[in-house]
């Protein structure tokens, strides 16, 4: 039989010349202009990234990544940042099982490495900050292999074959922790030592005491200035802390002290509730550490999520083994409120799922995320008692006001919101400015996903406008612009929380954020926000989008 013939053929020479000649940051808006547009290119994309970076791999087997001198001054050579794009490239095309080897090798390369006792030493801080980004990678790896686990009946175990190189990359980095503690160094690997466990050893947790870190110490939580009814005997507080920023470090990256120090800060400040997911890298494990090593673990409150992503047959066992799991990395007994998200409303099996959640006594309060009126309504219909759902709702993003609002106040249920602040652009930092550079290296995802929501809305120009239309009201109430944009979304009685994103460790809103509450826009105020608001596309959106949560789905 006659092999089939390779598909394959020549870029043409015009076209390789446009390749060639393109700056980077043009060709990658090109692709992701081309991936956004024809969306069956991605496997093909992602094939030929697996493709390349397997044909290349030889010549980084074995890439020095330190250099130390007589003197221990440590230098990062030009192959780290080259092996660190390269494991992310990894991640996102599939092989997220191979990138534990080229882990190791950094990690085995920052084992011996012996710091200099001066600890203002500009470059050794440099340096620490490079090793501590591979943390990330780590957390990041991890977070794609589990995702690989989802199977229609739950979720699987890791086969003998991908567990190997997982296993060899937690052996390296124990031996890392125990060759930095021995020199009385702060080892700076926690966070991926944490989830690599938590992955392979779940049910040892003594198997990592050594690396636990104490809770910095903190004043008492802050009474704050508003709060909303959850149940019967629960008040919360209007502004919950987003943990998305976690899951990923093109937000940038922390270690987990500080980490750590950021939460007390919060925590001090009034901020005791949370918002994290199944998904949201370690966002559950390092919270659960913060709040179990807390003198005030009564006064926090952690909103999490069960998200169904993949087809499943569901069943009581697969729900169950969820919420044990949320537990599990929580370091907790009950859940204070977890919220499910299901992406095939075709699919009628998740009114089963939030039954078994029902049922499941260590739910105490239980969500929805992303969820459509129409299928709350179905929810609500089925006997299943849900007390939030959690959507899209901004200035820009005014969906909510048009179908759910109503149906929240009729059946007792608050929203918690997020994009809210559209990422930090409606900010003043942006009046004035020219439309962000979405392809630039400083853009966060959330700055991508949100211009592009801007541009459903309407014109730069008119964002322009309602950006100074918002100053105007800030300086009126000597408060921001993100605080008025956030009180707008505040003021609607539907609304219990807006969720605020934070970059936990690496940046400090805390104490802006205390200044969106407290106070209320006036009519004045929400008729000048009104008169930009009505030239916008605002309705539009709703039937090009669908109602909440429709652009997921």
């Amino acid at each position: 039989m006659t092999a089939p013939r390779a598909k394959t053929a020549h870029v043409n020479m015009m076209t390789d010349t446009i390749i060639a000649s393109m700056p980077l940051d043009g060709l990658r808006m090109v692709v992701r202009g081309m991936l956004a547009s024809q969306p069956s290119f991605t496997s093909t994309f992602e094939e030929r990234t697996r493709n390349y970076i397997s044909d290349t791999a030889s010549r980084y087997s074995n890439a020095v990544i330190f250099e130390q001198g007589a003197d221990n001054a440590v230098q990062v050579t030009p192959s780290f940042e080259i092996m660190r794009r390269r494991i992310r490239c990894m991640i996102g095309c599939g092989m997220c099982f191979q990138a534990p080897s080229l882990l190791q090798n950094i990690v085995d390369q920052v084992a011996p490495i012996t710091l200099k006792s001066e600890p203002s030493d500009t470059n050794q801080e440099a340096v620490l900050e490079n090793i501590a980004s591979v943390d990330g990678d780590i957390v990041q790896t991890i977070t794609a292999v589990q995702k690989t686990l989802f199977v229609e009946s739950g979720v699987r175990e890791l086969s003998a074959e991908e567990t190997a190189p997982l296993d060899a990359l937690l052996h390296s980095l124990l031996a890392c922790r125990d060759a930095w503690v021995g020199k009385g160094q702060t080892f700076v690997l926690e966070r991926g030592l944490d989830a690599i466990i938590d992955l392979l050893h779940p049910t040892l947790p003594d198997y990592h005491s050594s690396t636990i870190t104490k809770c910095p110490s903190s004043e008492s939580p802050h009474p704050m200035a508003e709060t909303f009814q959850l149940d019967s005997t629960l008040r919360l507080p209007r502004i919950f802390t987003g943990l998305w920023q976690l899951s990923s470090p093109a937000w940038g990256f922390a270690s987990r002290p500080k980490i750590m120090e950021q939460f007390s800060k919060y925590v001090s400040s009034g901020f005791t509730a949370f918002d994290m997911a199944d998904h949201y890298g370690d966002a559950e494990i390092i919270f659960g550490k913060y709040r179990s090593s807390s003198g005030y673990s009564d006064s926090m409150f952690a909103a999490t999520k069960y998200c169904v992503f993949h087809p499943m047959t569901v069943s009581s066992a697969a729900v169950r083994a969820n919420v044990s799991e949320r537990c599990h990395r929580l370091r907790t007994d009950k859940l204070d409120l977890l919220q499910f998200h299901w992406q095939f409303y075709d699919d009628p099996q998740y009114l089963d799922a939030l039954r078994y959640l029902q049922e499941d006594e260590r739910v105490k309060s239980l969500g929805l995320c992303n969820f459509d009126t129409e299928h709350m309504q179905r929810v609500v219909d089925s006997g299943v008692n849900i007390v939030t759902n959690q959507v899209q709702f901004s200035l820009i993003d005014s969906r909510p006001t048009m179908k759910m609002a109503k149906f929240c106040a009729q059946h007792n249920i608050k929203l918690l919101t997020y994009g809210t602040l559209c990422g930090g652009l409606l900010a003043e930092k942006w009046i004035d400015q020219d439309p962000p550079d979405l392809y630039s290296e400083t853009m966060t995802p959330s700055q991508r996903k949100y211009y592009a929501m801007i541009r459903s809305w309407g014109t730069w120009d008119l964002f322009q406008e309602l950006l100074r239309t918002l100053r105007s009201i800030a300086q009126k109430h000597c408060v921001t612009v993100s605080n008025v944009a956030t009180r707008w979304v505040l003021d609607f009685p539907c609304v219990g929380a807006v969720i605020v994103g934070a970059r936990m460790g690496v940046s400090e809103q805390s104490q802006e954020n205390l200044a969106s509450l407290g106070w209320s826009l006036d009519a004045e105020d929400q008729g000048m926000i009104e008169g930009v608001l009505e030239r916008s596309r605002r309705t539009e959106m709703l039937e090009s989008m669908g109602d909440c949560g429709g652009e997921y789905r």
